[in-house]
């Protein structure tokens, strides 16, 4: 080996050295040492309470602190009201602001209240709230039901005018000449 050749050696070796002790002084001594190493002001790290940081070839005598806090579980959704009243009262609160929970408050009165006087309200706010979590076609589907399940409701010319669907009546004459319409 020539004498040009070894000392390039020697000096990345040197490098190479002082690299890897600046490396273990910054993590021994924390922020601090980033400035002595560098150039920078060489202060040395103030005192603090907290115990001597381990050196990074002493195995740790406690376990590292999380990072991330553990998700905290979502609380069940409650029941729905005994009453249909407080259900139509709490569907309508929650409707604006979480329309999943209004699609699956909305088809449980559906279900305990089918024929009640709120039933057109109710499906109508079952049908905005589906349009709003991008299901057209099953807000369409639950429109064409609910125009011709209650015709006659101001609600169904609500909800005739948002999605379009139209009631479907069958209009005749009957044996004697009279105009009939179911």
């Amino acid at each position: 080996m020539n004498r040009s050749t070894g000392t390039g050696l020697a000096a990345a070796v040197i490098v190479a050295g002082l690299l890897l002790g600046a490396t273990i002084l910054r993590n021994v001594l924390g922020p601090g040492a980033s400035q002595a190493t560098s150039g920078g002001p060489t202060a040395l790290p103030a005192a603090s309470p907290e115990p001597p940081v381990a050196s990074a070839l002493e195995p740790s005598r406690e376990p590292p602190a999380p990072r991330v806090a553990a998700p905290v579980p979502a609380a069940p959704d409650p029941p729905p009201p005994l009453d249909e009243p407080s259900l139509m009262t709490n569907l309508r609160e929650i409707a604006p602001r979480d329309p999943k929970a209004a699609i699956a408050l909305a088809r449980q009165g559906n279900d305990r209240f089918a024929d009640s006087p709120d039933a057109p309200e109710r499906s109508s706010i079952l049908i905005h709230a589906l349009a709003r979590e991008g299901r057209a076609l099953e807000a369409r589907g639950e429109a064409e039901a609910v125009v011709n399940r209650y015709p006659d409701s101001p609600w169904v010319r609500e909800i005739e005018g948002f999605t379009g669907a139209h009631r479907h009546r069958n209009v005749y004459l009957d044996p004697d000449g009279a105009l009939r319409i179911e």
